[in-house]
């Protein structure tokens, strides 16, 4: 405060007028703060507290390198959302994930299991990287990013902004914040150089991806854990698709190669979610890959179905690029919801429920969604009290754009048999199909000398199961399989009758070397179907049972790999259709006699859903075909 005696002074000098207009414009200050939040730096650095000065470091470490500079405060500015989990049993626990992909999950005992049933790592405490990073790692880290990108031939084809998205960001998600660079970089370039050297980006990841297939991945999905980290994998590379994708992520980027993950939040075919890699190519193009699966090559599709695909980017953001993939389209819906709902959800149905995959905002009594998978069955909803609604019918887009409602006709009705509750995935068609050539021989003695034809799978198997009920009328003692050779054998189960339909008592003589100690050859007589047995190669050698006395055979029951997602004979089934905002209307309960289920009184034009009500989960929905056909 002023004094009077100041005051005056001020007055008979002429100050007071600009010393005011100082104050005013200082207030102003502070109201336009107030009124403007801060940018995602200040944000940042004030989320620091005490680390504000490790940032601020950086900074001033690059104020004369104008694009690095530009580097340091793209990693600052979406540094304030990224972080990792503080947990001994998170690392406890990727232990035992390491030790079941090592020796199988028997590694542990129950009370193993028991202890982890309940373990949620998303309650351990969250440790923000804002808060104990230090000047040295990101320096580190951006240095190396720069070195190795400057020195690769295909760094001109590429933007500075390509550069910060694909390359430079030190994390994936909420792995432990590691330093990963040099120790890939070392361990891999001069192996990858050796291979190709060349300018064709391509085939130096196709380079990459012959040291990955040597080094081998195990597939391990027990216990759900945040992102493994760079190190861990590198040590153990083990893991489902995320993981492999993140070490290939590492490796990638590490080799100055620009790299991300895209995914599906759910599929909209079968269940769950899927993440691989994506390669910018110098040409612009998208390179998608999963070195698990297929190799990196320009145009390829994995065919499966995807519905929105979302890329990681570094600050946890998900970025639509559906585009990328099936090009741009629109889709305007007439919706009917309560006015105040003003968001619309898209969701794709997956095992019994419905996931969101994008929102929007109403426009009065429309909804405009961008960029759909043609082909792909979608439903418009709403939240409810927490529970998601439809405001419409199901649609899809067709590849010119067209859009199909799913809006049942009830006056005209279609007949239908109903064998399966869930799609046919790619990889089961060829488990299907491996088994196609299969003879079944049986003699007295087990050098068959003698053989007699008891079965002969001539042609790809479209169910779960064979009966082979033509059996010679003779008694047999050995049994033998002959696999047609073009193939890895793949048996679910095998089961003999004798003519009575009584189960004989049978035993495994000799089998192929199996696959892996989960996979063996007494899967094929444990009386479960899901479990199968797998053999170690490609191989014509025979699998040899026997029973314990000589019988006459009956009836041979034959089981393939598969996913048991067919009708089965005992389970009670009930068919509903989607009525739009009236939801799922039953068509009806019934009781399997057969491998199939026969209904009558389905409207046409109708999105159905064929529920196991004894039994299972995996159920999707699927509409039929002029000829009465299921088309999932």
């Amino acid at each position: 405060m002023l004094s009077p005696q100041i005051l005056n002074t001020m007055i008979k000098q002429k100050l007071l007028p600009a010393v005011m207009g100082y104050a005013c414009i200082y207030i102003l200050c502070i109201f336009m703060t107030a009124c403007n939040p801060p940018g995602p730096l200040e944000q940042t650095l004030r989320q620091a507290g005490n680390n504000r000065i490790e940032l601020e470091e950086v900074l001033k470490h690059y104020q004369k390198d104008k694009l690095r500079y530009k580097a340091a405060c793209y990693l600052i500015e979406r540094m304030s959302k990224c972080y990792s989990y503080s947990d001994l049993y998170i690392d406890s626990l990727k232990q035992l994930k390491w030790l079941s992909a090592q020796y199988g999950e028997g590694t542990w005992t129950d009370s193993v299991n028991d202890l982890w049933y309940n373990f949620s790592y998303r309650k351990s405490p969250k440790i923000y990287d804002s808060q104990v990073i230090t000047a040295e790692y990101l320096i580190e880290n951006i240095d190396l990013a720069f070195s190795v990108w400057e020195q690769r031939p295909w760094a001109k084809h590429y933007s500075f902004d390509d550069f910060c998205k694909y390359i430079l960001p030190y994390r994936i998600g909420d792995e432990p914040l590691e330093s990963w660079r040099k120790i890939y970089y070392d361990h891999y370039a001069a192996s990858v150089d050796s291979i190709y050297e060349g300018n064709d980006i391509v085939k130096t990841a196709q380079a990459v991806q012959d040291l990955f297939l040597k080094e081998q991945f195990k597939w391990n999905t027990h216990f759900t854990l945040p992102h493994l980290g760079p190190l861990f994998l590198l040590k153990h590379r083990v893991g489902g698709c995320r993981e492999s994708c993140d070490f290939t992520l590492y490796l990638f980027r590490a080799l100055g190669i620009p790299t991300a993950i895209d995914s599906y939040l759910i599929s909209p075919q079968t269940n769950g979610q899927h993440s691989w890699n994506v390669l910018k190519d110098t040409t612009g193009l998208l390179v998608p890959f999963w070195f698990m699966e297929s190799d990196v090559k320009r145009g390829q599709n994995d065919g499966r179905p995807k519905g929105k695909v979302y890329r990681t980017m570094f600050g946890g953001e998900l970025a639509d690029v559906t585009m990328e993939y099936f090009g741009e389209n629109e889709v305007e819906l007439e919706i009917d919801c309560p006015q105040e709902i003003t968001q619309i959800s898209l969701c794709v149905f997956s095992c019994g429920k419905y996931t969101e995959v994008d929102k929007v905002t109403r426009n009065g009594n429309k909804a405009i969604f961008h960029n759909l998978e043609p082909e792909v069955r979608f439903q418009p909803m709403y939240h409810k009290n927490e529970i998601l609604c439809p405001t419409g019918y199901a649609f899809s887009i067709t590849r010119t754009g067209t859009v199909n409602l799913y809006k049942p006709d009830t006056l005209k009705r279609q007949k239908a048999i109903l064998t399966r509750k869930y799609p046919v995935h790619a990889h089961f068609k060829e488990y299907l199909e491996c088994m196609t050539g299969l003879i079944i021989e049986g003699d007295q003695s087990m050098n068959f000398q003698n053989p007699c034809l008891l079965g002969h799978i001539e042609d790809t198997i479209t169910t779960n199961q064979i009966c082979f009920d033509s059996i010679p009328s003779f008694p047999v003692k050995y049994i033998r399989l002959i696999p047609p050779g073009k193939f890895y054998i793949e048996i679910g189960e095998i089961a003999f009758f004798d003519t009575n339909n009584k189960k004989l008592d049978t035993y495994i003589c000799k089998a192929p070397i199996a696959k892996d100690a989960k996979h063996t050859e007494k899967c094929i007589l444990d009386g479960d179907i899901l479990s199968y047995y797998e053999s170690q190669e490609i191989t014509k050698e025979e699998i040899v049972l026997s029973f314990t006395r000589k019988s006459q055979i009956g009836k041979i029951l034959f089981v393939p790999r598969n996913d048991d997602n067919f009708i089965k004979k005992g389970d009670e089934y009930e068919l509903f259709y989607q009525n739009g905002t009236k939801g799922w209307i039953s068509l009806g309960k019934q009781i399997a006699t057969t491998d199939s289920l026969i209904y009558n009184n389905i409207p046409s034009g109708a999105l159905l859903w064929l529920r196991d009500l004894t039994r299972g989960q995996e159920e999707q929905l699927f509409s039929l075909q002029t000829n009465g056909k299921q088309l999932f």
